[in-house]
């Protein structure tokens, strides 16, 4: 029995150790594709909030017809990806769609967190009817059609941003909540959080003091693939034509108007599903990278 046990341990170590390091090799990505990625992040969120004061972006991209020399023809001197079919900058329009679909991301991110976080730090730290009712909520949710939902909801009540915004953060609440709770669960089991508890800590104290700090790199890092997501949404909606108003520059817009003349003047759709291509790729490496810093499961907890 005295020589079983440290053979046990000697063996079950390394396995462990080497599974660890298994898991996090295949999950990272190369730096470099890292770095590309968040430059071109860093580029679109400059072009977006400093696009009226720079001198090579059409300040009013709907209206200005000055691209009428660079009509369907891509790459030109004086428009950068050309213009479209009534002579509008694409460089531009593509610059000031990039706001829009900032914008709806990051708000829509923004109160996914703070509403999904809180209803799954309740479901997974409180339990019993709490988790019932939110994990209930969120599973029907989750059953339900949201592409359906979304159209259904920009039809009747209107295309506004922030309708739009609402809309897709009720949509969003079902995975973050899931997600929370899942995190809240283990951490709830944790000894410091038990400490906590035999000290007479209250539960407000425990939620936002002891469980918030360590799932909120989670929530972060899912927030990126979220705006990603967003990103794809609202440019399905505005290719629908459902999405926001044609007086507001949008990517999926654009993608909209050019497609009657894909054949003829294909650049005039590549530019902008380009732009929203690589955009979405750089936000899903950027939280994908996040992720697995941040997952428990990575860990050697």
């Amino acid at each position: 029995m005295a020589t079983a046990m440290p053979s046990l341990s000697a063996t079950s170590a390394p396995a462990a150790d080497q599974s660890v390091v298994t898991v996090k090799k295949v999950r990272k990505f190369p730096p470099v594709l890292l770095y590309v990625a968040v430059g071109w992040v860093g580029l679109v969120v400059f072009l977006a909030i400093f696009a009226d004061w720079l001198p090579f972006v059409k300040h009013d991209p709907i209206n200005d017809r000055t691209a009428e020399i660079a009509r369907m023809t891509p790459f030109h001197a004086k428009a950068w990806f050309g213009g479209d079919q009534n002579g509008r900058d694409i460089f531009s329009y593509c610059v000031y769609g990039a706001r829009a679909s900032l914008l709806i991301g990051l708000a829509t991110s923004f109160l996914g967190i703070v509403l999904g976080g809180t209803f799954g730090l309740m479901a997974g730290y409180l339990k019993g009817k709490w988790d019932t009712v939110i994990s209930g909520i969120a599973d029907m949710l989750l059953a339900f059609p949201a592409l359906i939902l979304l159209i259904g909801i920009t039809s009747f009540w209107g295309r506004d941003v922030y309708k739009i915004v609402i809309a897709l953060t009720v949509l969003s609440l079902a995975p973050l909540t899931r997600l929370v709770r899942a995190n809240t669960l283990v951490y709830a089991e944790r000894e410091f959080v038990q400490a906590a508890r035999a000290l007479g800590a209250k539960r407000g104290r425990i939620l936002f003091r002891e469980i918030l700090p360590n799932v909120l790199p989670v929530m972060l890092s899912f927030s990126f693939l979220a705006i990603a997501i967003i990103i794809v949404v609202e440019g399905t909606l505005s290719f629908l034509g459902v999405g926001l108003k044609a007086n507001i520059p949008s990517w999926g817009t654009m993608i909209t108007q050019g497609r009657v003349d894909l054949r003829r003047y294909p650049h005039i759709v590549m530019m902008p599903s380009l732009v929203l291509v690589t955009t979405v790729l750089s936000l899903n490496v950027i939280g994908e990278r996040l992720r697995g810093k941040f997952d428990v499961r990575e860990s050697a907890v």
